[in-house]
């Protein structure tokens, strides 16, 4: 049973952009969620001048990662850094890591490790299942009751096939769907790159709940929320734009 500060005030879910997020929630706590490297896959920067208390990271890709299993100098040296399943508490907020994998035929690199997040905060339970490939029964039933549900989606199924993302949304029965690592054409650079990303518009077309905030953040709680069903559709960050170098 959680705690009574488990229950009560609001969350903010911010979209940096791709898969990143940060959430922020009623004590101040800032989790910061797969930040990505500048210009790596990905043709535009990572936001600046963000202060969080964790990081975590889903599995070790650039655009999930900063650049951090290559060696890269990491932005947030002062941050707690949760890369692998297990449960730890920042303030008010329960973080709980389950072991995935990677989609296939990615990351074998690495193992195709990668650690789905369950963020529970304010009475919400979120979860980012960074890359992660069709989800196993043990993974739907630790993931138990979920609010807040991000998965990757794209035009070009990238990561999942639309069968499987309609196979995951109905084992999970999330209220709210959020899409992730999606293509961004107003930041990429190039308009031919990536190539095997899509981007969401095309996914959406015909779909019943969608929303779309028309906003990068979204600050919710128990008395705030969406229309159940609604697939939620961010804004990323008005502080990012196209490089121009």
């Amino acid at each position: 049973m959680l705690g009574h500060r488990y229950r009560t005030g609001t969350v903010t879910i911010e979209y940096v952009a791709h898969a990143s997020f940060l959430i922020e929630s009623s004590s101040g706590a800032r989790i910061l969620v797969d930040p990505y490297v500048s210009r790596v896959w990905l043709g535009y920067d990572f936001l600046e001048g963000l202060h969080p208390d964790a990081v975590l990271i889903t599995h070790p890709h650039y655009d999930h990662d900063a650049g951090r299993f290559r060696g890269l100098p990491f932005p947030w040296p002062e941050a707690r850094v949760f890369d692998a399943p297990g449960e730890f508490l920042i303030d008010d907020i329960r973080l709980i890591g389950l072991r995935g994998k990677h989609a296939d035929p990615y990351g074998e690199e690495f193992g195709q490790r990668n650690t789905i997040w369950v963020v529970e905060t304010a009475g919400l339970r979120i979860a980012h299942i960074g890359d992660n490939g069709p989800l196993t029964r043990d993974n739907i039933r630790e993931l138990g009751v979920i609010d807040i549900l991000m998965v990757p989606i794209d035009a070009e199924y990238h990561i999942l096939a639309g069968d499987e993302v309609a196979a995951l949304v109905t084992a999970v029965q999330p209220r709210y769907l959020v899409s992730m690592h999606y293509r961004l054409p107003e930041l990429e650079s190039d308009p031919d790159s990536p190539d095997d990303l899509g981007p969401i518009d095309p996914w959406l077309q015909g779909r019943a709940g969608v929303v779309r905030l028309g906003a990068h953040r979204w600050r919710v709680g128990l008395d705030t929320l969406l229309p159940a069903g609604s697939t939620v559709v961010f804004e990323p960050s008005p502080q990012l734009a196209r490089p121009t170098r």
